[in-house]
C-alpha cells in the first residue's frame, strides 16, 4: 500500500494525537507524606496547572478542608476535629503547616480529595485518598501537671455552673469527662454531673479546660434538676478528682493525679449589681492599680476579659491600654495601666457576658434568663473619678 507524503502526515498526527489523549486520560498519581524535617504534610503529584491555582487561591479553611483535611488519628468511631494549619504551594507539592507541631510519635490521618481540585471539572466529594502518617517517637517523662483549678478559693455556691482546669503543658484533643470525677462528701462518685455534649471545650493551646456541670440539673424546674436535683449540696462538701492517665499532647500521662476539695454554700440566684462592686481609685501621676472588688467571686475566665477602662474627657473616650490581674479567690480585679493617672473621670465598661460561676449576668439571674435570648445588649458603665 502506497501513502502521500499528505497521507503520512496525517496518519502520524492522528497517532500523535492519540498518544497525547492517553497520556491525558491516564490517573494522575498522588502522594501523601510527612516531611520530618519541615514538619509539614505534602502531598504530591498534582499537576501543574492545578497548583498554579491553588497558589493563587483566597480560599476558606472550609475548602481548604474539603481538598485536604488533616486530623489526630482517632480512636474506632471517634471523630477528631480538623486541625487547624496553613496551606501553601512550595516545591511543587500542596504543603500543610498546622498551628501548632505535630507531636512526635502521634499518628495522624490525611484526606485529599481530588475532585476539590481546582479545574478538575469534577464534583467535590468523590473517591478521596487516605493515609496515616506519624513522627518517630521519643521517650519522654511524665511532666504535665494540673496548675490550677478555678474557682481557687475553697468554697462554691450549690448553683455551680463551671470550672475551669489550667494545666502546665498542651493536653491531648480528647474530652476530658473520662478522667474528671466528682466526689460527694462519703467518697462517692456524684453520676451524671456533667454536661454529656461531645464538645471541645479546650482553649486554642489546649492548656485550659471548662468542666461543665449540666445546666438541666443545675437549674430548678428542669426535668433532670426535679429528677435528680443539683449535684451539689448546700452544706456539705465534694471533691473534683483529676485521673493521672489523662494523656497530654504527647500521648503521656499526667505526671500525678489531682484532687481538689470545696465547701458547698447556698445557691446564688440573685442577678450581679455593680452596686456591690467597691472600687479603689489609684493617685494621680502614678502607675498603681485600680482595684474593683466583689461581694463574692466572678467567673475567672470571663473576668479576665470582660472590663475595660475608659478615659471620659472633653475630646471624647479612649480606652485604656494596660495589664489586668485577677486576684487569688476570684473576688477582685486589678489594672494597671500603660501610662500614669491623669486627673479626671473615667468609666469601667463591663461586656453583659460577665457572669459569676453560677450563671447570673448584670440584671440578669440564670435562673430567670431566657437560654434562648441571643441579645446582649450594650454593656454596663461604672463611672468612677481621680483627683
Amino acid at each position: 500500500m502506497h501513502f502521500s507524503l499528505r497521507s503520512r502526515y496525517r496518519v502520524h498526527a492522528a497517532v500523535l494525537a492519540s498518544m497525547v489523549a492517553l497520556a491525558c486520560s491516564r490517573p494522575a498519581i498522588y502522594t501523601i507524606g510527612l516531611n520530618a524535617q519541615l514538619r509539614t504534610i505534602d502531598v504530591g503529584g498534582i499537576p501543574a496547572a492545578s497548583l498554579s491555582r491553588l497558589a493563587k487561591a483566597d480560599w476558606t479553611d472550609a475548602q481548604w478542608q474539603a481538598l485536604m483535611q488533616v486530623s489526630v488519628k482517632a480512636a474506632p468511631g471517634g471523630r477528631p476535629p480538623a486541625i487547624v494549619g496553613r496551606y501553601t504551594v512550595a516545591d511543587a507539592v500542596l504543603r500543610f503547616t498546622p498551628m501548632f507541631p505535630f507531636d512526635d510519635g502521634r499518628e495522624y490521618d490525611v484526606r485529599f480529595d481530588p475532585s476539590a481540585l481546582p479545574g478538575s471539572g469534577a464534583t467535590p466529594g468523590g473517591t478521596s485518598l487516605a493515609a496515616t502518617v506519624t513522627l518517630p517517637a521519643v521517650a519522654r517523662t511524665p511532666s504535665t501537671v494540673v496548675s490550677h483549678l478555678y474557682p481557687s478559693g475553697n468554697v462554691v455556691p450549690a448553683n455551680q455552673l463551671r470550672m475551669y482546669l489550667h494545666f502546665s503543658a498542651p493536653m491531648d484533643w480528647r474530652s476530658g469527662y473520662d478522667y474528671i470525677t466528682l466526689l460527694d462528701d462519703r467518697g462517692q462518685e456524684v453520676v451524671d454531673t456533667f454536661l454529656p455534649l461531645d464538645a471541645d471545650f479546650w482553649n486554642h493551646d489546649r492548656t485550659r479546660y471548662t468542666v461543665f456541670f449540666d445546666p438541666g440539673r443545675v437549674k430548678r424546674g428542669i426535668l433532670p434538676n426535679r429528677r435528680m436535683g443539683r449535684p451539689l449540696r448546700a452544706g456539705g462538701t465534694f471533691s473534683i478528682l483529676v485521673a493521672r492517665d489523662w494523656p497530654d499532647a504527647h500521648g503521656q500521662p499526667l505526671s500525678d493525679g489531682f484532687k481538689k476539695t470545696y465547701r458547698v454554700l447556698p445557691a446564688r440566684e440573685e442577678a450581679l449589681s455593680t452596686r456591690t462592686w467597691r472600687i479603689t481609685a489609684p493617685a494621680p501621676g502614678t502607675r498603681d492599680p485600680l482595684r474593683v472588688a466583689f461581694p463574692f467571686a466572678l467567673d475567672r475566665g470571663l473576668l479576665q476579659r470582660a472590663l475595660t477602662i475608659v478615659h471620659v474627657d472633653a475630646s471624647g473616650e479612649r480606652t485604656m491600654a494596660g495589664d489586668v490581674t485577677v486576684e487569688p479567690g476570684e473576688t477582685a480585679w486589678r489594672f494597671v495601666p500603660a501610662d500614669t493617672w491623669s486627673t479626671g473621670d473615667y468609666m469601667i465598661a463591663i461586656l453583659p457576658a460577665l457572669e459569676d460561676p453560677s450563671g447570673n449576668r448584670i440584671g440578669q439571674a440564670f435562673e430567670t434568663r431566657d437560654s434562648d435570648d441571643r441579645d446582649p445588649g450594650p454593656p454596663a458603665r461604672l463611672p468612677f473619678s481621680i483627683r
